[in-house]
Parts: C-alpha cells; sequence; structure tokens
C-alpha cells in the first residue's frame, strides 16, 4: 500500500469484482506478471503463504506435488485458503490505494446509513426476523413472499445519516459483507464508504410499492399540481444520487 494510503482498521464490505474490474480498467487490463515490479509482489505473497502456513513449508515444494498428485485433500485445501486469503488481501489494498486519491471514486466519510421507508431494504432487514413466527400464525406464506420480493435483488439501498436532507443513496451488494456482517449491522455503525456513482433517482422511488414500475409516465397536469394546494408554485422533487459501494470500513 502506498504511503500516503488511507488505513482501515475493520473492514464490513468488500466488493471484490466491482474492485478487480476498476483496478483491471486502471491498469489498462489485468496486471502484467512478466514486469519486475510485479514479480517483486509475486514473490512477497508467495513469501507471505509460506510464513502463515505450518513450520517447514516451502511453496515450490508444495505446487510440485499439487501437479504431481502427490499432496492429501486436507493440504491442498489449508494451502488454497491462505492463497485465496492473501490475494484477496492483496486486492483490497491495491484497490484502496489507487481508489484513495481518484476523484472518481467518491467518499462518504465517518457516517451511518439507514433504510429508507417502506423499502424492500427495511424489508429485507425485518424478513429475517419474520422466519421465526410460526408460520400458522403469519397471514401470508413468509417463503414465497420472500421469493417474490427479493430473490432476482442484488443491491439493497441505504441513506446517509449525515444528510438530514437525502442527497446520496448508497447501494450494497448482499454477497460482498465481510466478516459475517449484514445489512442491519450497517445502520448501527459509523464507517467510511468508497463508492462510484451509477445513476439518480426519486426518494419516492425507493419504496416497495414503486419496484415494479417500470414506464417513465408523464405527470398528470391538474391546476392544484401547477399551483400546489395554497396557490404558490410547488417545489420540484430533488434527484437523488445513487453510489454502489465498492468499499466500507472503520477507517484510521
Amino acid at each position: 500500500m502506498g504511503k500516503n494510503s488511507p488505513s482501515f482498521l475493520k473492514i464490513a464490505y468488500f466488493d471484490e469484482a466491482a474492485a478487480q474490474d476498476y483496478l483491471d480498467i486502471t491498469n489498462g487490463g489485468r496486471l502484467d506478471w512478466s514486469k519486475e515490479e510485479n514479480k517483486q509482489r509475486v514473490a512477497q505473497i508467495l513469501a507471505e503463504i509460506e510464513a502463515q502456513a505450518k513450520g517447514g513449508f516451502n511453496i515450490i515444494s508444495f505446487l510440485k506435488g499439487s501437479i504431481s498428485g502427490n499432496l492429501d485433500a486436507t493440504g491442498k485445501g489449508e494451502v488454497s485458503k491462505l492463497l485465496d486469503t492473501t490475494i484477496k488481501n492483496t486486492l483490497l489494498t491495491d484497490y484502496i490505494s489507487v481508489a484513495c486519491t481518484d476523484d472518481k471514486i467518491i467518499k462518504f466519510e465517518d457516517s451511518g446509513v439507514y433504510a429508507p421507508q417502506n423499502s424492500v431494504t427495511l424489508y429485507k432487514m425485518y424478513s429475517s426476523y419474520l422466519s421465526v413466527i410460526p408460520k400458522e400464525q403469519l397471514p401470508f406464506d413468509i417463503e414465497k413472499l420472500n421469493e417474490a420480493v427479493l430473490s432476482e435483488r442484488g443491491y439493497y439501498a441505504m441513506l446517509l445519516k449525515k444528510e438530514s436532507t437525502p442527497a446520496s443513496v448508497l447501494r450494497f451488494n448482499i454477497n460482498a459483507f465481510k466478516n459475517d456482517y449484514s445489512l442491519a449491522d450497517l445502520s448501527k455503525m459509523n464507517l467510511t464508504y468508497y463508492g462510484v456513482q451509477v445513476g439518480t433517482c426519486k426518494q419516492r422511488e425507493l419504496g416497495i410499492d414503486k419496484e415494479f414500475e417500470f414506464q417513465n409516465k408523464p405527470a398528470e397536469v391538474t391546476a392544484e399540481s401547477i399551483l400546489g394546494a395554497n396557490g404558490e408554485t410547488p417545489k420540484q422533487e430533488d434527484s437523488l444520487a445513487v453510489y454502489d459501494i465498492v468499499l466500507a470500513g472503520v477507517k484510521v
């Protein structure tokens, strides 16, 4: 990690696929591991794996044994986990190092988030608690409802507590949470978020009742809509910027 890169004490969320895509684009393609500086990084990664493995472990011997089929499944599994963890940590530090100085990556510093009222996100947070209620006591089939509402959804929207008037929507990939964190945990934490703006929306469009409105219908023009109930021109609803979050954590 670069000298000026920020440090994170705890990572609650990291979208590895989005980070890898970003680094690929930033680097003009996947890293060329034949370059001298990248060869040195490979050596460092392998040295970290050897250090984390049991004493006497040699990565070269392991690779030879793996190729020849002389390793047991347990040994392969343990080293595979170490390799996976080390590479993911490298991806994380690489992303932070580049993204922290990139103006296109928007940073939201030290803030909490909350689910919009009447939103799919709020329903998702409560749905797990509904599962503890006996089925016969519910007026609907919770499993079928979850399948209908949540099965095709990958991202969930939250609003920033720091914004008294909402201006930003932060979207989270449900599969990118780390250390067993969840959407519900975010509302109890103050984190730093790194995100990319992907669009805009109206706050009312975050409601669960608006989920399946795909057509951009023109607003009905009436005297009341033009002048308002008190005869004044009503203020137009502001658009909120929508950001897909790549990283969220406790920053030093």
